[in-house]
């Protein structure tokens, strides 16, 4: 457990570290769907973290929690 504690930390100092920059992100839907766009860290809180995309037409903010990193739902990379 405090392993499990140790990581979401660790992911939550590097989101922190990259808010703002201009980033590409991977989402998993479920059932072997995968959202590709790009975009940006807008903020960053002590359960979520929101992600503001540049494309029109899909949802300009999105939420999704620090969980969703160590599963690999959501995946992050430099532009």
């Amino acid at each position: 457990m405090r392993e499990i504690i140790r990581q979401i930390d660790e992911v939550k100092r590097r989101v922190g570290l990259i808010i703002g920059k201009p980033l590409s992100f991977e989402i998993n839907r479920g059932r072997n769907k995968y959202v590709r766009f790009d975009g940006y860290i807008e903020n960053a809180y002590p359960a979520i973290f929101t992600i503001r995309t540049d494309k029109e037409g899909e949802d300009a903010l999105q939420s999704y929690s620090y969980n969703d990193i160590l599963t690999k739902n959501v995946r992050i990379s430099m532009r």
